[in-house]
């Protein structure tokens, strides 16, 4: 595990796999092995032929006790946060990135076994590897230990969760109570009366919204780190979230359009993308107050892309501000109005979802002319005869 029990004279690549690893790639081992962050190499069968030191480091596991053997045998077993084992499968994203050819996007969190047998939380970052013309040959990945940053996001969405629920509780009684002295179970109201229990109704309505939303943060933020990667049915994820804000739409005369090409898969986490999607065609029809709100998704063949389009006809979003909405707590001010109080976390968390699933978010927009926002996701077709998840 430490230095002192490496042997000084051993090659950064066995023999027996230095044919498949280039010379360049084998001149960079004396440099790999000083980075602070784990790094491993692995040839097409995904058996490892080089692991740096920060890799002994971190994971207890020596360069002798691994080279040659198979990533997935006994070392570092990695599975999703919420358990799901990965390696050995066609999951594992290592294997995804030398099937595509194409590194992952942005760094993967999974959990990762040590030699003690304690689980850590790891930071993953994945490449294929490829030889002078171009062939893959292995895949590289290079991970650090954000244990201790998971613990703490962890305890602070607890805190943030408890404080939101001890907001809510009083406010739901006052709630009971206020629906109560409205409909005049306790005695008649006069005129002033009824219109002084009416606003403050509105208001409560309008705190309760926003507690709504620091709890949606709450469970946001707490389950980051405990994504589950499977294979997903997109488009039937869409065309049900379509059926379920249809009566919202219904109820602002809006017509709901859809187009949803069949057969749309991708790798990711169901609940998650649908918070993501329901967020962005949710405010779609929150803030259209006429017209129309459609719901489109594709494939491009060229990118090998999902593409999602959520398109409205509402006041639309001045450029200067179209990155800021992205951001936390960010509110357009000319977008609050009736049935519009919010804190400005729904937008925050579908860039994150998206970001998280190795994909990216558009908008095109100005005011007076609606809004489009495009999802680009990694995705494929799934043929049906291959079953539905």
């Amino acid at each position: 595990m430490t230095k002192n029990n490496r042997n000084p004279g051993k090659q950064p690549f066995p023999r027996e796999n230095r044919q498949e690893i280039p010379a360049e790639v084998s001149l960079l081992a004396q440099v790999l092995d000083q980075v602070s962050d784990g790094i491993y190499i692995t040839d097409t069968e995904r058996n490892i032929v080089f692991w740096n030191q920060a890799a002994e480091k971190i994971t207890g596991y020596s360069q002798d006790e691994v080279l040659g053997k198979r990533c997935a045998d006994d070392i570092l077993k990695h599975t999703d946060m919420a358990g799901n084992e990965l390696c050995g499968k066609e999951l594992c994203p290592l294997h995804r990135a030398m099937q595509t050819g194409e590194p992952l996007q942005s760094p993967l969190t999974v959990k990762a076994l040590q030699k003690d047998g304690r689980r850590l939380v790891m930071e993953v970052s994945i490449t294929p590897l490829r030889s002078p013309s171009g062939d893959i040959i292995g895949g590289i990945e290079i991970f650090r230990d954000v244990s201790a940053r998971a613990e703490l996001e962890e305890k602070k969405a607890r805190f943030f969760s408890s404080l939101s629920h001890e907001l809510k509780t009083p406010l739901s009684n006052m709630q009971g109570y206020l629906d109560l002295l409205l409909a005049e179970d306790a005695g008649p109201l006069n005129d002033t009366q009824r219109e002084f229990l009416t606003t403050a109704y509105r208001e409560e309505q309008k705190l309760s919204s926003f507690i709504d939303e620091l709890l949606e943060m709450g469970r946001f933020e707490g389950t980051e780190y405990s994504y589950r990667q499977e294979i997903l049915d997109l488009s039937g994820l869409l065309s049900n979230l379509a059926r379920g804000i249809k009566a919202a739409a219904a109820k602002k005369a809006l017509r709901l359009e859809t187009d949803l090409a069949p057969n749309l898969a991708l790798f990711g986490d169901k609940d998650r993308l649908m918070q993501a999607f329901s967020n962005l065609v949710g405010n779609a029809v929150k803030y259209t107050e006429a017209g129309e709100v459609n719901l489109k998704a594709s494939f491009d063949r060229h990118s090998d892309q999902v593409v999602v389009e959520v398109a409205d006809t509402g006041p639309g979003i001045p450029e200067e501000e179209q990155e800021k909405i992205f951001e936390m707590f960010y509110r357009l001010d000319h977008h609050q109005g009736e049935g519009t109080a919010g804190t400005g976390v729904g937008l925050y968390i579908v860039k994150r979802v998206i970001s998280n699933h190795d994909g990216r978010i558009t908008i095109q927009s100005a005011p007076g002319a609606g809004s489009t926002f495009r999802v680009y996701l990694p995705g494929f077709i799934k043929h049906p005869e291959e079953g539905q998840s």
